[in-house]
């Protein structure tokens, strides 16, 4: 076993707690892709409670750093671009997204989210938010935190 070292506070849990073992876990193993299935259902409902769909997320999420060309927005969300098509056309008809033609390419199309969109973001980012904390008991919320953490870094190298 590889030990992880947690950041020492009050509350935190051991070395040993946080051990990981070199091998997967098998319990993991058997329940990660139902317990990744049911936190995308647990997502796509709070985002619907927010008034968009997780689709529609991940695409406004993208414009996050400014206009994207579709086709890297495509990519990015991981839908064919007939798919984001239609998920354009929702969100150019509610005002969170605008398209812009690209100068250099007459058939080409940046995306760029309005103030509009980057409030609908927040919302569903809050809805989420409230949705998956309420999953995890408050004494752990430091822990899953960490957790969050790491995978996000790990997706950030991956994606």
């Amino acid at each position: 076993m590889e030990a992880f070292t947690a950041p020492s506070r009050a509350g935190s849990v051991s070395e040993a707690t946080l051990s990981r073992q070199t091998e997967p876990n098998p319990m993991i193993v058997s329940k990660g892709p139902r317990i990744l299935a049911r936190l995308a259902r647990i997502a796509e409902q709070a985002c619907q409670s927010s008034g968009i769909s997780l689709p529609q997320y991940r695409l406004l999420d993208s414009l996050g750093s400014g206009p994207l060309r579709a086709s890297e927005v495509a990519a990015f969300v991981g839908v064919s671009r007939p798919t984001l098509t239609s998920l354009v056309d929702g969100l150019v008809r509610r005002n969170f997204i605008v398209r812009r033609p690209v100068a250099s390419d007459r058939r080409g199309i940046v995306l760029e989210r309005t103030q509009e969109g980057s409030i609908a973001l927040q919302h569903a980012e809050k809805a989420l938010l409230g949705s998956l904390t309420a999953l995890v008991e408050p004494e752990m919320r430091g822990q899953t935190d960490e957790v969050i953490s790491a995978v996000s870094r790990a997706l950030d190298q991956r994606v």
